[in-house]
């Protein structure tokens, strides 16, 4: 195994572990955020209450759809180069290699923009489940920035890859190798005169 499967292989199994640890807290977030509440207080000279039922911020909500698409993309990013691999089906590179720095890239932009608006939103007031929640989304915005570099410098030759999806897109030119020595057929000694009698006649 190469020194770039190995590293890819580590980013992309932390990914699905931090995925799927990310996906735990923001589905207790929002059931947390969705229990309705029961408010007591005084009307006249009893005790009233009422229930609100609770809300779950869009943002939370955000979060939970990119955990989902991290996890489904990262196993499939893991799965199907490993699968072609061990098939010798390195031609699907042609079609595999785009689409998972496709994928990539929209799990970059997810992250970005579910850790960034959340951010936003709870300043430096973050505590508990939410702190944690902020956490692992910026863990895995880290994360998908490095597997997306990593693609990039494999399909530009930068990195050597050897899966399908991680191999070099642009084909290497064949002519821009070393010339082949060429070889000139003998054709034999400078032509000698030639004598016919008592004449010389010349070649």
């Amino acid at each position: 195994m190469t020194l770039f499967s190995t590293i890819m292989l580590s980013l992309l199994g932390f990914g699905l572990a931090s995925s799927i640890t990310e996906l735990g807290m923001v589905a207790y977030g929002v059931w947390f955020y969705g229990q309705s509440v029961t408010y007591e207080y005084y009307c006249g000279y009893s005790i009233c209450d009422e229930t609100v039922k609770g809300h779950v911020p869009d943002v939370v909500s955000f979060l939970m759809f990119a955990a989902v698409w991290s996890t489904l993309v990262t196993a499939v990013a893991i799965g199907l180069p490993l699968w072609y691999h061990t098939r010798d089906g390195h031609h699907h590179n042609k079609w595999l290699a785009p689409t998972l720095i496709v994928l990539y890239f929209l799990t970059w932009v997810f992250w970005l923009a579910g850790f960034a608006y959340l951010a936003y939103l709870i300043g430096s007031n973050g505590t508990g489940i939410i702190a944690a929640i902020l956490a692992f989304a910026i863990i895995n915005w880290l994360l998908y920035t490095a597997i997306f570099i990593f693609s990039f410098l494999a399909i530009f030759d930068v990195m050597q890859g050897e899966w399908p999806g991680y191999l070099v897109m642009k084909g290497r030119d064949s002519s821009a190798g070393p010339a082949a020595n060429e070889t000139t057929a003998y054709s034999g000694a400078p032509a000698e005169p030639k004598y016919e009698g008592n004449h010389e006649l010349t070649a």
